[in-house]
């Protein structure tokens, strides 16, 4: 049986003290030692996810879902006859902090690393990674730019694609609600609001007409502030415009925020379609059945995909060990994330190396609680499949709400044509 150890906690002048000493003897520890059996040296993964902050919650999801995969990886014999271990680091959702963060690892010689769920955080690892000597698996951010003009060797995206996603839900809400052709938007102005609101458009202008025959409306987006913690006035103008169906990419913290305040003003009731890019079950758990009715992208549904023993593990070892009965997608791309990993290395052998990874993480077709998954090799972007719920309230129920609907699209009819370099040509307002 493995066990997860806490390391103990020093005071900021301990730590003080120590840094120096510990980053030039750290490295060595993470080579391979000649002579040393093979479970006394562990291949280790470095995780750089929120530990603090607004998108905590979501950096919970990351941690659990990659201390289970490497449980069960070194329960079943880990890699190569070698154990993983992981050594986890705060990113706080800030690129300066995440940097910072990474850059300790790679001086301990921690070269694999996971997490940066961010999107600015995942666009600032790719200079670092390829300078570094560093690969960087991202678990859940949403920034076109990554595998386009911003591409980099050294940075993969083991999930869906923003273009996946929201061509999946368009393409899923023109076939459900073909009359409802007036759309606004309430959109956080940063990397991942301005992304998804672009490929949302993009999506409506190219899918809606093809599917319904009609051209839709589309409203001048409400942009709101990063973790503005107030955002009554950008509700009260959202309720002012004229739109029937309304998408909304707030997430995290933020998200259960925005959908709580705009509950008073009556959004949701003059609204006949929400679709909520990212948030799975966020804002249910905060709303319970105050729960506005939702179409939600997510990266995993566990009942969705009870035939699959990754995800069936993934789903109980997370229940046994939280008592939270609702996992979010962002624990299965983690998951997802290390076992990429162990993949790539038992074809480079235990070989640790960024060419080496790269090589063997290119064009890697691996198992994970959706499915096979493929990272495609000319612009490390994963072929998977989009996921999407339907969350409704429901007061009889206990939670106060239920998962009324799921779909899965298969990520390879609606990804994008891989253009690494290029920056990616969208159809705007």
């Amino acid at each position: 049986m493995t066990q997860s150890f806490k390391g103990p906690k020093f005071s900021r002048r301990t730590l003080l003290k120590t840094t120096a000493a510990a980053a030039a003897i750290a490295p060595m520890s993470r080579l391979w030692i000649p002579g040393a059996r093979a479970a006394d040296n562990p291949l280790t993964l470095g995780l750089v996810t929120p530990l603090s902050g607004a998108q905590e919650m979501i950096g919970s999801f990351v941690r659990h879902g990659a201390e289970i995969a490497v449980e069960k990886i070194n329960a079943d014999g880990g890699v190569n006859g070698r154990p993983l271990a992981l050594e986890i680091r705060d990113s706080k959702a800030n690129p300066a902090a995440a940097t910072v963060a990474a850059r300790e690892l790679l001086g301990q010689g921690v070269n694999l690393q996971l997490g940066t769920i961010s999107s600015a955080v995942a666009l600032a690892m790719g200079p670092l990674m390829q300078a570094a000597g560093g690969t960087v698996l991202t678990c859940g951010a949403g920034t076109e730019k990554l595998n386009h003009e911003n591409y980099s060797p050294n940075v993969f995206r083991v999930g869906d694609s923003p273009y996946s996603r929201q061509y999946g839900l368009i393409r899923l809400i023109a076939e459900r609600y073909p009359n409802v052709t007036s759309w606004g938007g309430i959109i956080p102005d940063h990397e991942y609001g301005r992304t998804t609101w672009a490929i949302f458009v993009d999506a409506m202008l190219n899918v809606f007409p093809q599917v319904t025959g009609k051209q839709p409306e589309i409203q001048r987006p409400i942009l709101v502030p990063y973790g503005a913690g107030d955002y009554k006035n950008f509700i009260a103008a959202a309720v002012r415009q004229p739109f029937e169906g309304l998408y909304t990419s707030a997430y995290g913290g933020d998200a259960v925020t925005l959908f709580q305040q705009a509950k008073p003003f009556g959004l949701f009731e003059k609204t006949k379609v929400l679709v909520d890019s990212a948030n799975e079950f966020l804002v249910p758990l905060a709303m319970k059945d105050q729960t506005p009715d939702t179409w939600t992208g997510t990266h995993w549904y566990f009942n969705g995909n009870t035939d699959n023993p990754m995800s069936k593990h993934l789903y109980d070892a997370y229940v046994a060990r939280t008592g939270n009965k609702y996992p979010m997608g962002w624990a299965a791309e983690a998951h997802a994330a290390v076992y990429a990993y162990k993949a790539a290395l038992e074809k480079t052998g235990g070989e640790t190396r960024a060419d080496a990874i790269i090589a063997a993480l290119k064009g890697l077709t691996f198992d994970s609680a959706t499915g096979k998954r493929t990272l495609r090799a000319e612009d490390n972007q994963a072929i998977k499949s989009v996921e999407i719920i339907r969350i409704s309230p429901k007061a009889n129920n206990p939670d106060g709400f239920a998962v009324t609907d799921f779909v899965s699209v298969p990520g390879d009819s609606v990804v994008e044509p891989a253009r690494p370099g290029q920056k990616l040509e969208l159809k705007s307002l």
